[in-house]
C-alpha cells in the first residue's frame, strides 16, 4: 500500500514539473502588479502594493477590466477592490494592459 501512494505521488509531481514551465511561459513577459486600489479614474489606477508601496499606473481604451469577484458587480472596479494589473510598455510609456479585480464585500446571510 506505501509504494503504491509513493508511485502515484512520484507520478503526480512528474506531471506537475512537466506542466508547470508551460504554464508560466504562457502568461506573458510584462510587469504585474497586485494589492487594493486606493484611487481611480479614467486616466490611472493608484494602487497601494503588496509591498506596502503606492503606484500609479496610467490606463487607456484598450485596457481591458475583467471581475473574478463572485459576488457581481459590473465590469468596474471600485477603490478598496483587490487587483491584479498587467503592464507593458507602449512607445517608452507604461501602461495597463489588462486589469483583474475583485471585489471582497461581504456576503449577506441568507
Amino acid at each position: 500500500m506505501l509504494i503504491n501512494m509513493v508511485k502515484r505521488v512520484g507520478i503526480l509531481v512528474l506531471l506537475m514539473s512537466a506542466t508547470l514551465p508551460g504554464i508560466a511561459a504562457a502568461h506573458g513577459e510584462g510587469l504585474h502588479v497586485f494589492g487594493t486600489i486606493t484611487a481611480l479614474d479614467t486616466a490611472e489606477i493608484q494602487v497601494l502594493t503588496t509591498e506596502g508601496k503606492t503606484v500609479s499606473i496610467p490606463t487607456v481604451a484598450e485596457t481591458k477590466y475583467r471581475n473574478k469577484g463572485r459576488g457581481g458587480g459590473g465590469n468596474v472596479p471600485r477603490v478598496g477592490d483587490r487587483v491584479a494589473i498587467d503592464v507593458t510598455e507602449k512607445d517608452g510609456k507604461l501602461m495597463a494592459t489588462e486589469v483583474q479585480f475583485s471585489s471582497f464585500a461581504k456576503q449577506q446571510k441568507p
